[in-house]
């Protein structure tokens, strides 16, 4: 599946509680904000900077009462690496948080199937997400605030759903009343760049980078340290483990790994894979 907590993401990793603790700051304060100076939270890095674990733990912190929906694209999934899914999956989402949004989402599926599976997706979003949210809001019964979470949209096959997509979420975020905010990640892509830098998107956007701003020693020395512990009372490699010298690994180990990750966390949890 394609959100934060199916069986697909169940062990994906997240963030090590004590690294990235000021971007982890960050990121959920805006979530938590009641009235988003900016709708759009942007965050972009290359590969193996670490954006997806970043959006599991915000999700995972979101998840108290401020996480509406979340959407984890991958390039090399069918269901995940296309934008048809996107607005379904966040509608059935949406139908879960609230019953009366579930009415409305009902309601414009039986007046038009093909909502589901054969709709352009800018009418997939109106009548699928924002024009339920904008009704019941505008309708003074429900109060709403929080955010959806959309991971890897780089991955996303077709180039030009991608820049659809961040259209379509910059104009909705524009609404008086549009109750969520859109926590987004990405490789800084040519062709996303040139959409970020537009006034309609840059304007709703609050961006932040992690190209150059690789992990720090400590991060990394962190991640590592705690995967080797686990590793060490894990009952299945007791046996293997047995004859190994303590402290395994050793220290000057450990420091010869953090060096060889030049502050990729992509490195680290390679390295507790195998």
């Amino acid at each position: 599946g394609a959100t934060h907590d199916s069986g697909d993401q169940y062990d994906a990793p997240k963030c090590h509680p004590d690294t990235r603790t000021q971007l982890l700051y960050d990121v959920n304060e805006w979530i938590k904000q009641p009235s988003k100076v900016t709708g759009i939270m942007y965050l972009h890095g290359p590969a193996g900077a670490g954006k997806s674990c970043i959006a599991r733990s915000a999700c995972q912190e979101a998840s108290s009462g401020f996480l509406a929906a979340s959407f984890f694209f991958q390039r090399g999934s069918q269901d995940r690496n296309n934008a048809k899914k996107l607005f379904t999956t966040i509608a059935y989402q949406l139908a879960m948080l609230n019953d009366e949004l579930a009415k409305c989402i009902a309601e414009e599926i039986h007046k038009d199937p093909r909502l589901l599976y054969d709709a352009p997706l800018e009418r997939q979003f109106r009548k699928l997400v924002l024009e339920p949210c904008l009704l019941l809001v505008e309708s003074g019964e429900q109060h709403f605030e929080g955010v959806m979470v959309i991971d890897g949209i780089d991955e996303c096959v077709d180039t030009n759903m991608q820049i659809s997509v961040l259209r379509l979420l910059a104009k909705a975020v524009k609404h008086k009343g549009f109750p969520f905010g859109f926590f987004i990640t990405s490789r800084p892509e040519l062709h996303l760049k040139e959409v970020w830098d537009t006034e309609e998107i840059m304007s709703a956007t609050q961006f932040i980078s992690l190209s150059g701003i690789p992990g720090s020693p400590e991060d990394i020395r962190t991640v590592l340290q705690s995967g080797f512990f686990r590793i060490l009372n894990d009952r299945r490699f007791e046996a293997a483990l047995r004859s190994f010298p303590r402290p395994w690994p050793s220290s000057g180990t450990v420091e010869i790994l953090v060096e060889r990750s030049s502050g990729q966390f992509i490195y680290a949890s390679t390295v507790m894979k195998y």
